[in-house]
């Protein structure tokens, strides 16, 4: 047997074949650079998961478009990621214009000119940006934005995230309606609808007091031609009584005497 094994290992070392001693360094080399390699693996799946982690931990700004009905386009800027957003400040390659003088001040004040200061996880922001339609509007609006979010982490941390705006995207497109919007539609019918209900009945409470007015002015009026009437009959009636007694008291005084009637004792007739 051990015949057999020093026949081996006399077969094994050719000239220029490498010895024991050799055989083990470069196992231990390459040993070496697998645990290398290994370690190298190691360090970039661990820089993946720290910016895995940092990257689900970050803030995330989203800016996009949010219609109402199928006419009016906002602007909603909310923050997607799971820490706050602070000092969020926009870059543009077109200025927004927005529907009126209101809207614009807004705009230009959080998103053109100024910045928002904090917008904490899951919350969103929105403002009026115009009415897209062509029968109404000019076709000249911008139809297309382009922007740019910058801002800061909790940790201090620089992030920025980019949107693009295409109004032209929507245009053949499904919008839901505004659950919101109808609510608060629906309310201002109603409100309109109480407010012309509470006007009818003062307007009906008006009309039904100048009536009575005017039947108190009317019942006066002729409870007063009553009581000038009844007053002159009564007066009448005392004047007829007066001339009644003086006319009956007179009467006998003033009856002439017959020519049959008795001369007077001791009187002398005329002659």
């Amino acid at each position: 047997m051990s015949t057999t094994v020093g026949f081996m290992m006399d077969l094994l070392r050719w000239d220029g074949w490498p010895n024991a001693a050799e055989w083990q360094a470069f196992w231990a080399f390459v040993t070496a650079v697998i645990a290398l390699v290994a370690a190298i693996i190691a360090l970039r799946q661990y820089r993946i998961s720290v910016n895995s982690r940092l990257e689900q931990a970050r803030p995330f700004v989203v800016v996009d478009f949010r219609f109402l009905g199928a006419l009016y386009a906002c602007i909603d800027v909310s923050n997607a990621g799971q820490t706050a957003a602070r000092n969020i400040r926009f870059e543009w390659s077109e200025r927004p214009v927005a529907l009126d003088e209101r809207s614009q001040e807004a705009l230009d004040r959080a998103m053109v000119d100024g910045s928002i200061p904090f917008l904490a996880p899951g919350r969103k922001i929105s403002y009026m940006l115009n009415r897209y339609d062509d029968d109404q509007n000019p076709t000249d609006l911008p139809r297309r934005y382009e922007v740019k979010a910058i801002y800061d982490g909790p940790a201090g941390d620089s992030w920025d995230s980019e949107s693009v705006l295409d109004v032209d995207q929507w245009a053949a497109t499904l919008v839901e309606r505004d659950r919101y919007a109808d609510v608060t539609s629906q309310l201002k019918k109603l409100a309109e609808a109480a407010h012309n209900q509470k006007q009818a009945d003062e307007a009906l409470t008006r009309a039904a007091d100048s009536l009575n007015v005017h039947l108190e002015a009317g019942f006066r009026v002729q409870t007063a031609r009553q009581r000038i009437q009844e007053e002159r009959e009564a007066r009448w009636k005392i004047q007829e009584e007066r001339t009644a007694r003086l006319f009956g008291s007179a009467q006998p005084a003033n009856s002439p005497a017959g020519d049959d009637a008795p001369a007077a004792e001791g009187s002398d007739p005329i002659e």
